[in-house]
């Protein structure tokens, strides 16, 4: 009998903590009154010869948001981190990156988000990220893998 009331109130217990993650997990990511591009970005580099001259070896891994508002206008957030890695073994370091993104167009030739305005000035320009939903991956190089998905959610 008492296993039996532990269990009832674990599940009690664990359906309360599942309902306040679901009720919460589409709080961020904009709403039905404008268009909005969720985005996951992979960037790795474990070719020294290549990386080794842009700094050294190592990734980025992020998220970025673009919202696209009534008046035509685009703002979003950028979320990441990176690590760096010396070659032979070991760490050179690793860090957290926030971006505000206060303006942003798609420009017209390529699709891809271009960044005017923002709180970092080392991000403005061509994202390479582009505004149309899927799948998007590149190996350069060996030891190079680039990928980046997007999702797309219309206003309604």
């Amino acid at each position: 009998m008492r296993r039996s009331v532990i269990l009832v109130a674990a599940l009690i217990a664990a359906a309360t903590v599942s309902a306040g993650f679901a009720t919460s997990a589409g709080a961020y990511g904009g709403g039905a009154s404008h268009d909005t591009w969720q985005v996951g970005v992979s960037f790795n580099c474990d070719n020294p010869t290549i990386c080794g001259a842009q700094g050294g070896t190592g990734g980025f891994w992020g998220w970025v948001e673009f919202d696209r508002w009534s008046d035509g206008s685009i703002t979003g957030d950028l979320h990441g981190a990176d690590c760096g890695h010396t070659v032979g073994g070991g760490g050179a370091g690793g860090g957290r990156v926030d971006v505000d993104i206060s303006a942003a167009h798609i420009d017209p030739n390529t699709g891809d988000f271009v960044i005017d305005s923002a709180s970092d000035p080392s991000f403005l320009g061509d994202s390479g990220i582009p505004s149309s939903a899927g799948h998007y991956m590149a190996h350069p190089a060996p030891g190079i893998t680039q990928m980046i998905n997007v999702s797309y959610r219309a206003a309604r």
